[in-house]
């Protein structure tokens, strides 16, 4: 048996085959990289927010317990989702009814209203008058049945000679006794009583 040498023009069509095997193979590679750094930059589908069943301008909103207003709530939007119980609030502004004293109000950029239980969270630029003291913060909740105030983010409250500063507050409305956790710093002036 004896083995013919290849001729040029097969050993020039074996290059050209195995040209064109790695040109292809080169692409395919390529395509599935490319694949797969736009899968890793792509941003993740947003979840479906459902639409509010409701949705009223200049909201207002007046809680009463046998006949006594506790507490009013005024906001620019609230969106009612009534699947989830909550009333999502924008541009608030609220007023705590306190027994023969100052009325505390309250302002946020936003929040959830639960229409279950009346309980609150509220977000953004919050300023709340606690007549003779004024807390600033970024987040704050309400807790309707034990009528308290709180926050789990760092406060500040301020008066006419004091300032306070605290990672916590508690603020109790009925019995007008604001409690500070954490880090908490301030100064007095004059005498304390």
């Amino acid at each position: 048996m004896q083995i013919k040498p290849k001729t040029n023009s097969q050993k020039v069509n074996l290059v050209i085959i195995g040209f064109i095997i790695l040109l292809i193979g080169g692409i395919l590679f390529l395509f599935a990289r490319h694949q797969s750094i736009l899968k890793k930059n792509d941003p993740s589908p947003s979840p479906v927010t459902p639409e509010a069943d409701l949705t009223i301008k200049n909201f207002h909103h007046i809680a009463t317990e046998n006949g006594i207003k506790k507490w009013t709530l005024e906001a620019a939007s609230a969106s009612l989702y009534s699947q989830k119980n909550i009333v999502k609030l924008i541009d608030i502004s609220a007023i705590f009814f306190i027994n023969d004293s100052q009325d505390v109000t309250l302002k946020a950029n936003k929040g959830i209203l639960n229409s279950e239980t009346n309980d609150m969270t509220l977000s953004g630029s919050i300023v709340a008058d606690m007549p003779p003291y004024t807390l600033t913060t970024e987040n704050l909740n309400y807790g309707h049945q034990l009528r308290i105030i709180y926050a789990n983010a760092p406060v500040i409250i301020t008066g006419a000679s004091m300032m306070l500063k605290a990672d916590t507050m508690t603020y109790g409305i009925n019995t007008d006794k604001i409690k500070c956790d954490g880090n908490v710093e301030g100064f007095f002036i004059g005498n304390i009583k």
